[in-house]
């Protein structure tokens, strides 16, 4: 089986867990295809709490992990996290890669973050990871002088890197620090940088040069989604507090045809209500306060704001959309609806109040969706399927 897992709305829909309840039972590759180490996907077993970012969500279940050709790795990340992740679970990560694969450098967080601080009270909802500038400076990892893919790391030295590193200073930085109006450029230890990102790429990257015999070798292949449908580059109508990547179906579907296969089942993952953590238009609701252990304030994105739906029917058909526009083929299009223990199995929203799951179930099935996934709990394991 081939899914898509997509956050429905502006992120932190609980994806993370989607992704684990769908490699519990078999042999599976995650593919990350979109944004980079920016995404904070939270899974919870007996071992502990673990907050995915590069890797895959579904790595307790021996997952392996992708890094497609449109995902923006960090190689100076993932050292940290895939050892944090070895000792909570003692799993040993396995990490695959396309060498087209386009790096987000220190150099990019930097710029990513002054821009953010700059914009004061105008922010735009940047994370602060530096993924938007990443696109810019590689030109999406195609004929650009500045790009740096994981192709160009993999067997490389740390002295050859610190060459790479060293042109970005002095020919491209200075660029972006006119264009923004930075007067303090970034102090690096360059070598140092070089060394780590050396390491790292060695020690848990191999290239999959052969993506078709990769992806077909797995029973089930799993490509986990980051941020959520109303942050997609495409919607113009939601500019500039949107992401430079693309969050729907787009790249799933782009993917899989690549390589002769298709996608079996499309998994759009909602709370119960609505949240945001980032800059941009939103209708909070003081009344809702929901624990978050994840999504903490911090500079640029403050805290996480809570909401209700707009409808009910908003929410399904936004899912349906996506597969209806972009999927050239019949999909099944389902939910995975979480958080159902906050909100007493309610779907809160503000035209319809707050929907019960059983009137919630039937309007589902009237708008095409053909399986929910329920969930009242931070374990995957105590997730309720329903085909509908």
């Amino acid at each position: 089986m081939n899914y898509a897992v997509i956050g429905n709305n502006f992120g932190d829909e609980g994806k993370g867990l989607a992704v684990d309840h769908l490699t519990l039972r078999r042999h599976a590759l995650v593919v990350r295809h979109n944004g980079g180490a920016q995404a904070a996907h939270t899974v919870e077993r007996d071992e502990g709490r673990f907050v995915f970012h590069e890797l895959s969500s579904g790595s307790f279940n021996g997952a392996d992990t992708y890094w497609a050709g449109t995902f923006y790795p960090d190689l100076y990340k993932l050292e940290e996290e895939a050892e944090d992740f070895r000792a909570l679970s003692g799993r040993k990560v396995k990490i695959y890669a396309s060498p087209d694969a386009a790096v987000t450098l220190l150099y990019d967080v930097f710029l990513n973050q002054k821009k953010e601080e700059l914009r004061c009270d105008g922010k735009y909802g940047s994370c602060g990871m530096g993924i938007w500038e990443a696109t810019r400076r590689s030109g999406y990892g195609k004929d650009n002088e500045f790009a740096v893919t994981i192709g160009d790391l993999i067997g490389s030295s740390a002295g050859d890197i610190a060459i790479l590193m060293k042109k970005i200073e002095d020919e491209y930085m200075p660029l972006r620090y006119e264009k923004y109006g930075i007067s303090e450029p970034l102090t690096l230890e360059r070598e140092r940088y070089a060394d780590i990102m050396a390491r790292a790429a060695d020690k848990y990257v191999t290239l999959a040069e052969r993506e078709a015999k990769l992806l077909q070798g797995y029973e089930d292949v799993v490509f986990e989604g980051g941020q959520g449908l109303l942050l997609d580059n495409a919607r113009e109508d939601l500019w500039p507090h949107t992401t430079c990547s693309r969050t729907n179906i787009t790249n799933p579907v782009s993917i899989t045809e690549a390589n002769g296969m298709r996608i079996d089942e499309a998994v759009y993952v909602t709370r119960t209500y609505l949240t945001r953590h980032g800059a941009g238009p939103f209708k909070e609701d003081p009344d809702l306060m929901f624990e978050d252990l994840t999504n903490m304030p911090n500079p640029w994105q403050d805290k996480i704001r809570f909401g209700r739906h707009k409808s009910a029917e908003e929410l399904i058909t936004r899912a349906v959309d996506d597969t209806r526009d972009n999927v050239p083929y019949d999909v099944v299009t389902s939910l995975f609806v979480t958080h159902l223990n906050e909100t007493d199995k309610h779907i809160l929203t503000c035209d319809d109040g707050d929907v019960s799951l059983n009137d919630f179930t039937k309007l589902a099935k009237e708008f095409g969706i053909g399986r929910l996934y329920l969930s009242g709990h931070r374990n995957a394991e105590y997730t309720t399927v329903k085909d509908i």
